[in-house]
């Protein structure tokens, strides 16, 4: 069927921009964000965390010195973009004012205000075609400052509790050299009974029992990682650049769990941005039905079902 956008509300989010093919449907906040707040098969569940009580929220001095009185930043869940390397309290800009949205021949484009003192206008574009089970999300930054800006864009997506991410190791390469490398936190621990440690895949599983927090970080070559859920597997794909210089010690893509969800990350190489210039980052979000999840620590399993995915 043809693409269908309309105006919608969601939760306790406000307005939203949904998107549908018949296949696949979206939502978009634009009285706050934006954020890719809903993701999911038409008549399925949304694969996204979302927070409507506002758990997850960042403020204080800092903030209300930088940002104005009050001044709070809220993740609301989803899909967002963000610009690394991080740091407190700039990387958490309290985007709580309407989006400006534009409809485009194939998708929807989302452009919130500059942000004030990061002097920095983040934005992205959604573009969905017809009977595909997924999107392209083209995010951009523009640096609204008269300084040149050294920043990656990053791309965070919540994920909805209970899964199993399942992320690929780089195989190829001279044998003399290194080939991959684990960027680490200081709050991780190596022991974390929800990761499995391949040598082909890296599974990790979204546990609410398990209360600590965990991150880490790889050159992931392959440009692609995985969210298995209930029957349906939630894919990032994006391009990595072997001869370029990312943030975070050389990652390109991160993944971040909790007690109540799983984040998958991509992020571009580090660009040097001039006044009034723009860069993007392109992820492919896709939505696929599955019959069985594999075996976390079935090496076998991992390669055939991703071998099936690609």
């Amino acid at each position: 069927m043809a693409i269908q956008i309309k105006e919608t509300e969601y939760q306790n989010f406000g307005r939203c921009v949904h998107i549908s093919n018949g296949i696949i449907e979206v939502m978009v906040t634009i009285d706050v964000g934006p954020r890719l707040i809903y993701f999911g098969l038409v008549n399925g569940e949304n694969m996204l965390y979302t927070d409507p009580a506002r758990q997850y929220r960042s403020f204080g001095e800092e903030f209300n010195q930088l940002y104005g009185e009050d001044a709070i930043f809220y993740n609301y869940g989803g899909h967002r973009l963000w610009l690394s390397p991080e740091s407190t309290p700039e990387t958490y800009y309290p985007d709580n004012e309407p989006v400006v949205y534009g409809v485009l021949p194939d998708g929807v484009s989302f452009t919130p205000a500059k942000q004030r003192h990061n002097e920095m206008q983040l934005g992205f574009e959604v573009m969905m075609n017809e009977n595909a089970s997924d999107i392209m999300v083209i995010h951009s930054a523009k640096n609204c400052s008269k300084e040149p800006k050294t920043l990656a864009l990053w791309a965070v997506t919540m994920l909805a509790p209970g899964g199993m991410e399942i992320i690929p190791q780089n195989s190829a390469g001279d044998f003399l050299q290194p080939n991959r490398s684990l960027i680490l936190w200081p709050y991780s621990d190596l022991r974390d009974p929800r990761i499995h440690w391949g040598n082909r895949f890296v599974t990790l599983r979204q546990d609410p029992s398990v209360n600590t927090a965990f991150k880490a970080g790889w050159n992931n070559h392959c440009g692609w990682a995985a969210y298995v859920r209930k029957n349906v597997v939630f894919t990032k794909h994006y391009v990595h650049n072997v001869h370029a210089a990312y943030p975070d010690l050389g990652a390109s893509y991160e993944t971040y769990v909790n007690a109540d969800f799983l984040e998958m990350e991509t992020l571009s190489p580090l660009y040097h941005i001039e006044p009034g210039d723009s860069v993007r980052h392109v992820e492919n979000l896709t939505l696929q039905r599955i019959d069985q999840i594999p075996k976390p620590d079935d090496e076998s399993e991992l390669e055939a079902f991703a071998a099936e995915l690609m």
